[in-house]
């Protein structure tokens, strides 16, 4: 078990392992910006090397991905033909959305490859896993969420850094704010329209085709058999998981800077136990090659890491002081995010001109 846990510390710390380690170091030397994990990751393997035990692949992820998608077409289906439509609207905002937004925490993982040791069986797994949301973007995500971790926070880089017409139009109206919860799936699906700093090609646009068909499929098959009322039902959860509801908050929670600026930021309460620990965002980022299951005892490990950074303990709170509290915004993640690009990139200059004088003295 100690050479085993030595071998996986030597491949942590060389950066050779499943997920974005190795492309995150190499961004950030070549764009001389510092990646804030990398330096953290580094910090935290020379003191606690027993945290690589846990990089890995965790495959009982596959059983549950097959038990939610049965369990969320059933409940589409028993609902939606049995129910008044607002009283199935309420089962869909309640439960499918709970559902949904734990199955994107599994197309999560499988974008990490940590389901299976097979690229090709996690790109599967997220067909299936995303075929509930009727909506086909898991392999879009899987493409333009590797590219978040690699160009963390760079405007322009980094797809989740809102754009400057997103930021600008949000603002801080709480209305606007709500707005763009409410359908964060739009406003995500218009950004990548103008996102051109990588743009999938290749093998990646078969992938993002059988996408398309595993997810419209199914629904075609349901609507035949069941009628518009259960595809619809899965259309709704599917939006309220991403979008104005309470577990919605965790993307306000992972990188915007609400709170005095970190990086990342990570959640702690109840809603882990039916997000598969989606809220150890920091530990996530720090070890991308860590399956969601071992996230907390990543904490654990490092508590002297962890525990003095900020974090959420109420998705419903921040998701009501994020929409209501007009010093939060959009525009607030993004001046902050160009600031810190131009502080850097002056501090790079110093450090050129100090060479420099070295040189010539």
């Amino acid at each position: 078990m100690v050479a085993h846990v030595e071998e996986r510390a030597e491949m942590a710390k060389d950066s050779v392992v499943l997920s974005t380690e190795k492309e995150e170091s190499a961004a950030a030397e070549e764009s001389r910006r510092k990646h804030p994990h990398a330096v953290r990751r580094a910090e935290i393997m020379g003191k606690h090397p027993e945290i690589a035990q846990y990089v890995g692949t965790y495959v009982w992820s596959a059983l549950y991905i097959v038990a939610l998608v049965l369990a969320q077409y059933a409940l589409a289906i028993g609902a939606a033909t049995r129910l008044p439509w607002y009283a199935w609207m309420a089962v869909a905002y309640g439960v499918g959305a709970v559902i949904d937004h734990a199955m994107w925490v599994l197309i999560h993982d499988a974008t990490h490859n940590l389901i299976f040791q097979s690229v090709t069986l996690n790109r599967i797994a997220v067909c299936v896993a995303n075929s509930i949301h009727v909506l086909p973007s898991g392999m879009l995500f899987r493409y333009y969420h590797i590219l978040h971790h690699i160009e963390l926070n760079k405007i322009d880089k980094d797809p989740d850094v809102p754009a400057s017409w997103e930021a600008k139009f949000v603002g801080n109206s709480p209305f606007r704010k709500a707005l763009w919860l409410g359908l964060f799936f739009v406003f995500q699906s218009v950004r990548m329209v103008f996102y051109s700093y990588r743009v999938p090609a290749g093998m990646e646009m078969f992938w993002i085709a059988l996408n398309w068909l595993t997810c419209i499929m199914p629904a075609l098959v349901i609507y035949e058999k069941f009628g518009a009322a259960p595809v619809l039902f899965l259309v709704f959860a599917s939006i309220s998981s991403v979008g104005l509801h309470p577990l919605g908050a965790r993307w306000i929670q992972e990188h915007y800077p609400t709170q005095p600026f970190q990086s990342t930021y990570s959640y702690y309460g109840v809603g882990n136990k039916v997000a598969f620990n989606i809220g150890f965002h920091n530990e996530h980022h720090d070890f991308p090659s860590v399956p969601y299951v071992w996230l907390p005892e990543v904490k654990k490990a490092a508590p002297e890491y962890y525990n003095t950074l900020f974090a959420y303990s109420s998705y419903t709170r921040l998701l009501f002081d994020f929409i209501l509290n007009r010093e939060w915004s959009l525009i607030h993640r993004w001046e902050t995010e160009q600031l810190l690009e131009a502080a850097e990139l002056k501090q790079q200059q110093l450090g050129e001109g100090e060479k420099q004088k070295l040189k010539s003295n």
